[in-house]
């Protein structure tokens, strides 16, 4: 039982690694050391299906909890506090790449191996810098085939360590508004009825959301299968440069989401810089990188 409620926190803080900016689901499993165990036991699930069942259970259970409900908080906070959130999630990152280097030299070091994160962030870098050209990071609208997008980024992210969705997101414009489809319907729908709707009403007034809820969730399942199969293949044939190429492109990410919160604040009138702002800036960015950077001491779980 102690051991279901272990895997049952660290895959919720897994989940919330997976909706929060700056956070990795991927490299907080590998931190505690879960992620290689949960690829082989899905990836060769029907081998001994109630063993990987007792394994993968309290990890997806505790995932999805802690997705949906960070999903809720983070629609408030980053209405009134974005700024502050992405200073702590940055911290998040930067204090989980120890634990990242540790999983890229796993298997042995390579001279040839830096390079391999050279071209991850340039990458990324490149991508970023089209997407700040282009003003990429302005909110967009979601359609069908963007919450198809989103959800198909979402579960990649979650399945290959290292890597933030809620970054990449961020930086394609459709983070808050994709994360609004989900929040703004169960309080849409409740709303209708507090309103005297009918129950046909109010399903009819967020029937839309539904279908793009439903999009995401399918673009997810695309992904999960194809993803996993090749991460596996991968992660065992060429892990280190695998593991440096991931290592790239979190700094490459890191950086453009610095950038673009930067440029967003220069350019909103309304923002008012002071000093004590810094300071909390930096204490946020201190917090988060202590509370990552100890994740694998305090939830490191066996098999």
């Amino acid at each position: 039982m102690a051991s279901f409620w272990k895997k049952f926190i660290a895959g919720f803080v897994i989940g919330v690694g997976g909706i929060i900016p700056g956070f990795s689901g991927g490299i907080l499993a590998v931190s505690m050391g879960l992620y290689k165990p949960a690829v082989d036991a899905i990836t060769g699930f029907f081998k001994a299906p109630r063993k990987n069942f007792r394994f993968l259970f309290p990890l997806g259970l505790g995932g999805v909890i802690g997705f949906v409900v960070f999903m809720f908080l983070l629609d408030w906070l980053f209405a009134d506090f974005r700024t502050y959130v992405i200073c702590a999630f940055v911290g998040l990152v930067v204090g989980s790449l120890p634990a990242l280097l540790r999983e890229c030299n796993e298997q042995g070091y390579k001279k040839s191996y830096p390079l391999w994160s050279v071209l991850g962030f340039v990458i990324a870098g490149v991508l970023i810098t089209l997407s700040l050209i282009t003003n990429a990071g302005a909110p967009r609208d979601i359609t069908p085939l963007i919450s198809a997008m989103c959800g198909a980024i979402i579960m990649g992210g979650v399945l290959l360590p290292g890597v933030s969705i809620s970054f990449v997101l961020l930086t394609l414009g459709v983070y808050e508004n994709f994360l609004h489809v989900f929040t703004d319907t169960p309080r849409n729908f409740i709303a209708a009825l507090k309103a005297g709707d009918t129950f046909g009403e109010a399903f009819s007034g967020v029937a839309p959301n539904l279908l793009l809820m439903l999009c995401g969730l399918a673009g997810m399942l695309a992904v999960a299968v194809p993803v996993l199969l090749l991460i596996r293949k991968v992660i065992d044939k060429y892990h280190g440069p695998a593991y440096y190429l991931i290592f790239g492109v979190v700094i490459a990410t890191t950086i453009g989401c610095i950038v673009q919160e930067v440029l967003t604040l220069a350019a909103d009138p309304n923002y008012v810089f002071a000093w004590w702002k810094c300071i909390i800036y930096a204490a946020l960015f201190a917090a988060g990188m202590l509370f990552s950077a100890n994740t694998e001491r305090l939830l490191k779980v066996k098999e």
